[in-house]
Order: C-alpha cells, then structure tokens, then sequence
C-alpha cells in the first residue's frame, strides 16, 4: 500500500513593507489579496511603523528596529520597502536626508507617496493618473470627490470595492516608486 503525497504547495516569498499609517497597511493587505487571487507565492510582511512615531526618520528607525527583531527569529525578508508620504521632508531637511541614508544603509527601499498616500489613491481612478494635488488637504479633498464614501483610513475591503488589479496598474504606469514595489512582489512582470 503506497501513500499519498500531499500537493505541492511552494513556500511564499517574504517581503517587508513598513507602512507609514493604517491607510497604508489597508493597501499593503489589499495588494496581499491581489498576490494571493493571482497565485503569486509571495506573503507581504505588514508593518505599521506610524505609532509613536512622527517623521520619515522615526519611522525608518521603527522599521529598522522591527527587521532586527525578525532578523533574531531569522525571518527578516531580503526584500524590504517603506510607504512613506513625502509631504514631510521638508520639516526637517537633515532628519530628512539621514532617513534616506539609515533606510539605504538597511536596505530599505523608500516608496514616496508624492505628497501623500491620497494623490496615489487617486490616481488608480479611471481618468486621474494625472491628477496631482499639491498639498495633503487638497489632496484629500480631492478624492473625496471622485469617490463618495471615502474615509481615512479605508479598510481593504472598502478598498477592493472601488479598485482592482487593473486600478493598481493604472496608478503604477504614472507612480514609478509602486511600479518597483509591484515588480518585487510578481503583480508586474520583470522586464
């Protein structure tokens, strides 16, 4: 009598993405939806680096703290990128540039959302990719009037009702920093 072997089940891929607030993790979980509805073997390592933190450079602190902690465990990914809205580097341009050195320093790839996370949700909007507010009022001002019911932070299922994977390409072919991010986790194809 021979057994039965179990069905092949390839291990996921881990990436880390440090996320700069709830809106962002709601994202982050939305495109794991997308990885796991495409079968694409890769599990996104969601971290929300925005309690108790303040700055582009507390933030990257938290997240290279939190990848130590998973490099004791021996489960830090090699592959690690951060959501981070861009509209706060100019506060201070000195903890601005040694974020940017501390997150390149860990390997950290930093993904700005110009100038917030708001104008990228907008531009997965059919018709405003090339929408750009230039503030984060206007920028959420904005969205709320193409998208009726639009709360901050919207959960990723109230996200999946409005975009989809076509959406997200959408957005990506004007947002260079997400096509990087989408590339690294197989929802667009390596060139």
């Amino acid at each position: 009598m021979s057994r039965r072997r179990p069905p092949f089940i390839p291990l996921r891929r881990p990436v880390y993405i440090g996320c700069e607030g709830a809106s962002e993790v709601s994202y982050a979980g939305f495109l794991q939806d997308l990885l796991r509805d495409a079968g694409v073997p890769v599990h996104l390592h969601i971290d929300e680096l925005g309690p108790g933190t303040g700055d582009p450079l507390s933030r990257i602190e938290m997240a290279v703290l939190r990848l130590k902690q998973l490099q004791k465990k021996r489960s830090a990914p090699p592959e690690r990128f951060a959501l981070l809205d861009s509209d706060q580097l100019a506060l201070d341009a000195n903890r601005a540039a040694r974020a940017k050195k501390l997150a390149a320093d860990n390997g950290v790839v930093i993904l700005w959302q110009t100038p917030c996370f708001e104008v990228v949700l907008l531009r997965h909007l059919e018709g405003k990719t090339g929408n750009r507010p230039p503030d984060t009022p206007g920028a959420v001002k904005a969205l709320e009037k193409e998208w009726a019911g639009y709360e901050k932070p919207m959960t990723r299922a109230n996200l999946a009702k409005r975009i989809d994977l076509a959406a997200v390409l959408r957005a990506a072919g004007v947002e260079s920093d997400l096509t990087a991010l989408l590339r690294c986790i197989g929802l667009i194809a390596v060139e």
